[in-house]
């Protein structure tokens, strides 16, 4: 590489570092409102897990919406490793946050599996500003391969009912995603899902696999990992929290494997900015996350920017 083009890359660099690293509060937090869920998905690490299932307390909720509201606005994503839909109370847990943190993005995922009429009635009355669909098959063989369920042309339909609902109403909110993972079983119909839901009013995802932290190795990830790994960005924008309140250091720990705190008893702030998540941090830039099991054979770092550049003697700033 010419010394030019080094210099290019790094005021890339420099200019996207600001919103990427962030030092006194999460620009996307994680909420986790149940970690049940109905499918049982062939790239999902849930056979491996182990830990209680359950679902957010409200009480804790309206905790964590109250310091939300008091930062710079977030990105809260109302999801991690279940579904939703499954949480009896996640539309309290909708209106809850944006009454209190009404400038926050509220994002939530969601199969559609649980999405019947009335269901996607309430969720057009909520004030949730982005619902991302996760379908992640353009046939029904598909469908039954990588998620386990027969279900597909029911999710289809709820999926279009919805969008024929939101259209009625004239709304333009909340924002439609529609997503597919790419991986072995779902590549060759990357064309078919477009043409699907190209002409809708929605954005069309086309997501390659993670291996969850190396947990999944057998997924079949078609993600070209850049030749030379750097520190894993989102230790540095993003917050996850599970239903019971425990931290994890990353959104891909399926299983308490990574936890660095407790915001029953901390609040976001205090876990943000704790030796314990700073130790994950420092690991990252010192070039050691082989030292560090969700990390060692881990692919989701590439899905964030390089916005980092080596530093004498080794590691990275």
């Amino acid at each position: 590489m010419s010394l030019k083009s080094k210099a290019k890359g790094l005021v890339k660099n420099k200019v996207m570092r600001p919103e990427e690293i962030v030092t006194d509060f999460p620009s996307r937090i994680n909420i986790e409102p149940t970690n049940k869920c109905n499918l049982r998905c062939s790239m999902c690490p849930r056979k491996d897990q182990t830990r209680a299932e359950g679902e957010i307390d409200a009480a804790l909720v309206s905790k964590l919406a109250d310091e939300i509201s008091r930062h710079a606005p977030a990105e809260v994503r109302l999801h991690k490793d279940g579904e939703p839909l499954l949480a009896p109370h996640i539309f309290d847990f909708i209106e809850d946050i944006k009454i209190r943190a009404p400038s926050t993005l509220l994002n939530m995922d969601t199969n559609a599996l649980k999405l019947d009429e009335e269901k996607a009635e309430k969720l057009l009355d909520s004030r949730l500003d982005v619902l991302l669909f996760s379908v992640n098959a353009a046939t029904a063989d598909t469908y039954k391969k990588v998620r386990g369920s027969s279900k597909y042309d029911q999710v289809i339909a709820n999926i279009e009912r919805f969008l024929e609902l939101r259209a009625e109403r004239g709304y333009v909110w909340p924002g439609i995603k529609v997503q597919l993972i790419v991986m072995t079983d779902t590549r060759n119909e990357i064309g078919l899902f477009k043409e699907q839901w190209g002409d809708k009013e929605v954005d069309v995802l086309l997501i390659p696999a993670i291996n969850w932290g190396g947990h999944r190795p057998e997924v079949g990830s078609l993600m070209e990992l850049p030749l030379r790994r750097y520190p894993c960005t989102f230790l540095f924008n993003s917050f996850s929290i599970n239903w019971d309140g425990k931290v994890s250091f990353c959104n891909v720990d399926f299983d308490h494997m990574g936890i660095i705190g407790d915001v029953n008893q901390q609040s976001i702030e205090e876990v943000w900015k704790s030796p314990e998540f700073e130790s994950y941090r420092m690991l990252h830039k010192q070039g050691r996350w082989d030292e560090i099991d969700l990390c060692r054979d881990c692919n989701y770092w590439a899905y964030t920017r390089n916005i980092w550049y080596p530093k004498p003697g080794g590691g990275w700033m």
